[in-house]
């Protein structure tokens, strides 16, 4: 598995090296399409972005959960872009006498590459991989392995669906699979388990509705709103738990998206018993920093200035 994710890591860096110059494209757009960041299934976007915020909590397996996470995204080039993103979580465990377990986890490194898009068609393919190093972190929530995972994202609207079901057109999907791969040594074999992982998520763009379909006169601010619903999945490839039940949730809820923020609410909600009987919520105060400062935030050390999205 390790030899897999270092081809799939070669076959990134590979096609950056060849790749031609590509018109500049704004972030989270691809024709008429505005794709808004996700909560739980990431968007395959490079971006100027920061999450300020995500706070969470559930009642899971383990204990009362919470947890804060924050994450910056750059642009290195309008295809290329790098991110690092943490969490702070607190777990109180179900037995009053265990001590609650809180701090910083592992960060994350990514770096993300927008290898397709189709304005006529409203798609976009890209391919990333994180890096999450062992041993980071606050002592009593960080993993001692460190780990790599590459994977695959795409978007698509289904803008270019015929007029005889024109309020199908504001929908699009957004997916990502790919697997998570321990990286070092140890001795406890779950430790040393891969993971598939996989997400899914079902939007429908009101804006996209009023802008390109028809005006049914809904007003502000709920003219800017996305109703979405969220899947995620993972399950194990190798290991003792390989193939058995995996874990999930899905995640109904909704986005508003203005000119410099996005805000958003899902509840977080267990598929199987491997995950808990408990409902959860998920919060997003999510910024677009090109937009709110265009010359500090837009510039990139391979094509310069990219500007703002200016339109959304």
């Amino acid at each position: 598995m390790q030899r897999l994710a270092l081809f799939l890591i070669g076959a990134l860096v590979f096609s950056l090296l060849i790749s031609q110059s590509n018109p500049v494209w704004a972030h989270g757009i691809v024709g008429k399409r505005f794709f808004p960041a996700g909560l739980s299934v990431d968007d395959p976007f490079p971006a100027d972005e920061l999450t300020l915020a995500k706070p969470g909590y559930i009642h899971g397996p383990e204990g009362k959960e919470s947890s804060v996470g924050v994450e910056y995204q750059k642009r290195l080039s309008p295809n290329l872009g790098l991110s690092i993103e943490g969490d702070y979580s607190s777990t109180k465990p179900e037995d009053s006498a265990d001590p609650t377990l809180r701090g910083w986890s592992n960060p994350e490194f990514s770096l993300i590459y927008s290898m397709f898009r189709s304005p006529e068609h409203e798609y976009i393919a890209s391919a990333s991989v994180s890096a999450s190093p062992g041993g980071y972190g606050s002592r009593d929530v960080r993993e001692e392995m460190s780990s790599i995972s590459p994977s695959f994202e795409f978007g698509r609207g289904l803008g270019d669906l015929p007029d005889s079901v024109q309020y199908l057109k504001p929908f699009a999907v957004i997916g990502q699979f790919g697997a998570e791969v321990p990286w070092g040594r140890n001795d406890d074999p779950a430790e040393l388990a891969t993971y598939f992982n996989y997400g899914l998520s079902l939007q429908y763009s009101i804006p996209y509705l009023q802008s390109f379909v028809k005006d049914v006169g809904i007003p502000r601010p709920f003219n800017k709103m996305f109703p979405f619903v969220e899947l995620t999945y993972s399950n194990a490839m190798s290991g003792p738990q390989a193939h058995h039940d995996g874990t999930g949730y899905w995640y109904p809820g909704v986005l508003w998206a203005g000119k410099y923020v996005e805000l958003g609410l899902e509840a977080e909600i267990p598929l199987n018993n491997r995950t808990g009987n408990h409902t959860g919520v998920i919060g997003l105060i999510h910024l677009f920093l090109d937009d709110i400062s265009p010359k500090s935030f837009a510039w990139t050390p391979f094509s310069g200035n990219l500007g703002g999205t200016q339109t959304r």
